[in-house]
């Protein structure tokens, strides 16, 4: 065991490697799996138009590659994480590395949309393990006083997949096939499952709470699936379509049925009362808030900069890489800071320039200089970076060690619901107020080459204002939550 400075009140220690101390090699596990994690959400949708010429299908069934794994990692993340607590992180973590390097390997030999939608759902079956107890792995890694700034690392590597995705999956695609997005990253999954199986530790087995909830966990998954697929294919398939209408009603249902056998299991899969205290509810609350308002810097600004200002494809993500860059860069030393004056400040200071990047996007126009579009996407991203690191630390200090896993899950979820809300509201926003616009002006809407771009611009600054208006509105439960320290273990 390391008795390194620093190290020594960690719940979870290992032997040095090479001179690094457990903590950092456990840290650098835990970036490389968040970081396949995400640059896999990220780099699939540029191949979406690829998948739907070469399987000849019609592009809304192609988005099922995607919309696939938000659903199952969505589902299933606040299960993974409670396994995580029962089992042990180390087993849920190699499991999941090992599948999802596997399910990449048959993603990528796929003959047709059912055999690339199967090895997508195995690959989100595996991700949600990895990355439900990322957190948890580094909390208990890491002594309080250092957790602020591991915790940064860790979120900040969630903008080097964002960020890298887009571009290494055009290039890929560009120079070889569409299947070579998936076989490039076998080697590096291979190399970190062996790793993983090596040299990271767990917490020991007499710690680890007891008793699996499985009617908990089914309805859970069902219901956190049925929510997930109506808000995201609401305005495709109209919100009032009987589909819509009857994934919200068994929402409602499973909603009162998740409540009910929660307060009568033994081993709950998620404990209720995490929800009575204001850190927790408060953090995630918050955090489902700013990524709903986030979401549209990532869906709309294609729209403004591609069709409405005439950029191409590639100016826009150079434009538009200044978002996940500054979350890269901030995320780190905004941890650095949680860790010397406290969470709490840091979250609520983040949310600030959140909210300021974002109204700063709802003022711009066909002629605002590329330098002010770049600032203010740096500026909301900057943001995001200030305030994920101090909410997580909020989040995994309100839980004890018994339920770490279900808090780190706790914000994946957070995360993709926010995300899933944001896509719904922003694009129904964005696309009945263009649509409003161009009809007043010109019998031909949308249709006029003259209006549209304009147009576009209209529907995309409401959706920015209501968007900054949502970041405005997270202020209060992260105000509400009180003294968050990081106790010591």
């Amino acid at each position: 065991m390391t008795g390194r400075p620093g190290g020594e009140d960690a719940r979870v220690q290992g032997p040095d490697v090479l001179g690094v101390p457990y903590r950092w090699l456990a840290l650098g596990l835990v970036c490389l799996g968040i970081f396949l994690g995400t640059l896999d959400t990220s780099i699939i949708n540029i191949a979406l138009p690829t998948l739907a010429d070469e399987f000849g299908v019609a592009r809304d069934e192609v988005l099922w590659v995607s919309l696939i794994f938000i659903l199952v990692t969505t589902g299933l993340g606040l299960i993974m994480g409670r396994l995580g607590d029962l089992y042990g992180r180390k087993r849920l973590y190699v499991v999941g590395f090992a599948c999802f390097t596997a399910a990449t390997g048959l993603s990528a030999i796929a003959g047709s949309l059912p055999e690339l939608l199967g090895g997508r759902t195995v690959q989100a079956i595996a991700a949600s393990m990895v990355i439900a107890n990322g957190a948890a792995i580094v909390t208990d890694s890491f002594p309080a006083s250092q957790r602020g700034q591991a915790l940064g690392i860790m979120i900040g590597t969630v903008g080097i997949g964002v960020s890298i995705g887009p571009v290494l999956g055009g290039v890929l695609i560009e120079i070889l096939d569409w299947r070579a997005i998936f076989w490039t990253r076998i080697p590096l999954g291979v190399v970190g499952s062996l790793l993983v199986i090596a040299l990271l530790r767990d917490t020991p087995a007499d710690e680890r709470p007891t008793g699996l909830d499985l009617p908990g966990s089914f309805t859970l998954f069902f219901l956190l699936s049925a929510a997930v697929l109506a808000v995201n294919r609401g305005q495709a398939w109209g919100w009032g379509s009987p589909a819509i209408v009857g994934l919200f009603a068994a929402t409602a249902v499973l909603v009162v049925a998740f409540i009910q056998i929660e307060r009568r299991s033994r081993s709950p899969v998620v404990d209720l009362d995490l929800f009575r205290r204001v850190p927790f509810s408060g953090g995630i609350l918050s955090a489902v808030l700013q990524f709903f308002g986030l979401t549209g810097s990532f869906t709309l600004m294609p729209f403004y900069l591609i069709d409405a200002r005439g950029f191409s494809t590639l100016e826009a993500g150079a434009i538009t890489v200044g978002f996940p860059l500054a979350m890269l860069v901030g995320s780190p030393l905004s941890g650095r800071l949680a860790d010397r004056v406290g969470p709490r400040r840091v979250a609520v200071a983040g949310l600030v320039v959140v909210a300021a990047g974002l109204l700063s996007l709802a003022t711009m126009n066909s002629e605002t200089p590329v330098a002010g579009v770049v600032l203010r996407m740096i500026v909301a991203g900057a943001g995001a970076a200030i305030f994920l690191t101090p909410n997580t630390m909020v989040i995994m200090a309100s839980v004890g060690p018994d339920r770490a896993g279900t808090a780190s899950a706790a914000q994946t979820t957070a995360r993709t619901m926010g995300n899933a809300i944001g896509i719904a509201v922003a694009g129904a926003l964005f696309t009945s107020q263009a649509a409003r616009y161009a009809i007043e002006r010109t019998p031909l809407g949308l249709d006029d080459p003259v209006v549209a771009p304009d147009a576009l611009i209209s529907g995309i600054r409401l959706a920015f204002l209501v968007a900054g208006i949502v970041a405005v509105v997270a202020i209060p439960p992260a105000l509400a939550r009180g003294r968050a320290r990081p106790p010591d273990p």
